[in-house]
């Protein structure tokens, strides 16, 4: 029975705003492809900088914030990349829909605009899911309309979709979900020559940012997408 795993994470929120941005990152596995000799790599090499066990959470690894607040750059770069070298490596894909709020400045136009583009994600790449006889999608429930949002647009594509409310901790590809979402908005940042000091002190030039990182993930969205 063919299965395929969807790790949903977002960044912003759905306040009515004209400033910033909202992203949704989804990060696909077919469960056929086996991860575990990548999350075994992935241990090791955490276990290199003491922080084996950690939840890494990219965005505050980037900024120093939260739990990364006393902890040198280079431990929080090396954390970065390992979770990085991962995403790179490991059977696995990424989609992410992004918007700037100047855009979509109330909630009921980004949640338009999410159900739009994730329905029109989906019937794109309709030959490819519905290769698919069961889907289940892993979501923290941080957001309620977010969470309503999955549960419309895949229940309406999918024929057996489950959901499943996770921890961030629970799982690396949920950390994947969060490193791809906190990329694409720096992607988006960089577009409107918005990078903050601690992104370009964290990256140390906007162009390594982009060679080094953006064109990378670039080549492991879904294929055929």
């Amino acid at each position: 029975m063919s299965t395929l795993s969807i790790f949903v994470d977002e960044s912003g929120d759905f306040g009515e705003s004209d400033i910033g941005y909202y992203v949704v990152s989804m990060v696909f596995h077919e469960q056929k492809q086996l991860l575990q000799k990548h999350l075994d790599l992935l241990q090791e090499k955490l276990s290199y900088t003491d922080m084996g066990d950690h939840t890494v959470h990219s965005g505050a690894a980037i900024r120093g914030e939260a739990e990364y607040r006393n902890i040198s750059l280079n431990v929080r770069k090396a954390v970065v990349d390992r979770l990085f070298s991962f995403v790179r490596s490991a059977p696995i894909y990424h989609e992410t829909l992004f918007f700037r709020r100047k855009d979509v400045k109330d909630r009921l136009a980004l949640e338009a605009a999410i159900s739009r583009g994730l329905g029109g994600f989906l019937q794109e790449l309709s030959t490819y899911f519905r290769g698919f006889e069961n889907v289940i999608i892993y979501y923290d429930n941080g957001q309620a309309e977010l969470t309503r949002i999955l549960n419309v647009v895949m229940n309406a594509y999918f024929l057996n979709v489950e959901f499943r409310n996770v921890a961030p901790s629970e799982y690396r590809l949920f950390q994947a979900a969060d490193l791809y979402c906190t990329l694409e908005l720096l992607r988006g940042k960089d577009e409107d020559n918005a990078l903050t000091k601690s992104d370009l002190y964290f990256f140390e030039s906007a162009r390594n940012l982009r060679h080094q990182y953006l064109k990378k993930i670039s080549r492991k969205r879904l294929p055929g997408n």
